[in-house]
């Protein structure tokens, strides 16, 4: 799978800047934290090494508002681009997070690039609704059709007989019911079904929980949540900026190479 983690398919050179960098390991991966004033912004960037690769964060700071994102690939009733990202507001002044003050643009060989975007919770939800009730209808259906012939088996016996005319065979075809293997099909049938509205329930709810929408984060609060853009194999990274009251939080490519 290609990796996407925003900006970092450009390479971390530190010339001409001051930059704090740590190293430590947490759970058996290794750490590496580099922090560095960018004009009235503090930036740092979090790698964070595997034996699957590297994973990294980023955040900014602003005036005791700290914004962290982290991009990945995702399926969830689609292939995603997820954004996650989190706010915290140490600062003494409350702040509307709108999704309207999300701003988003791709790069790489893609067509009709307006079409990417932090795609609203609306939106993605009734997407969702409709995948669901799709699932449901066609797990109706297979279940209708394997209800219609529960517990009755079909057998055909064959036997050679030799008469006046010549030789020949016999075909019997027995049909038989079994009210018991019936009733098991059913609750099979209707377990199944209920197993897949549980999970999808528990799909829609998390959904409901994470997904961001507009939200006031006031002082000495944390804002925590998700978004998902379009997919498209060949977007090369994605540049992101964020509007909080009268501070903008950059997370585009140019802005976090330290050449």
């Amino acid at each position: 799978m290609k990796k996407l983690f925003l900006l970092f398919f450009l390479p971390i050179v530190c010339f001409g800047q001051d930059v704090d960098t740590k190293e430590y390991y947490d759970n058996g991966q290794k750490i590496i934290e580099k922090t560095w004033q960018d004009n009235f912004q503090t930036r740092t960037l979090i790698e964070i090494q595997s034996d699957n690769g590297s994973s990294y964060k980023c955040f900014i700071n602003e005036k005791g508002v700290e914004v962290g994102v982290i991009f990945y690939v995702i399926r969830d009733y689609g292939k995603y681009f997820k954004v996650e990202l989190s706010v915290i507001n140490n600062s003494k002044d409350r702040l509307d997070f709108l999704v309207k003050d999300i701003y988003v643009s791709v790069n790489g060989k893609v067509k009709n690039k307006e079409k990417y975007y932090a795609i609203p919770f609306n939106e993605y939800n009734t997407k969702v609704a409709r995948r669901q009730n799709l699932n449901e209808f066609l797990t109706g259906v297979s279940h209708g059709f394997s209800n219609a012939t529960a517990g009755t088996t079909y057998s055909q016996s064959n036997s050679y007989y030799t008469g006046n005319n010549g030789y020949g065979n016999i075909y019997t075809n027995t049909t038989s019911y079994s009210p018991a293997l019936t009733n098991m099909q059913y609750q099979q049938n209707a377990a199944e079904m209920q197993e897949l509205q549980n999970n999808q329930e528990e799909r829609i709810n998390y959904i409901n929980e994470g997904y961001i929408k507009n939200h006031t984060i006031f002082p000495n609060t944390i804002f925590e949540g998700y978004f998902l853009i379009k997919y498209n194999r060949n977007v090369t990274d994605i540049d992101m900026v964020i509007k909080l009251g009268d501070m903008e939080f950059d997370f585009s490519n140019d802005r976090w190479d330290l050449r």
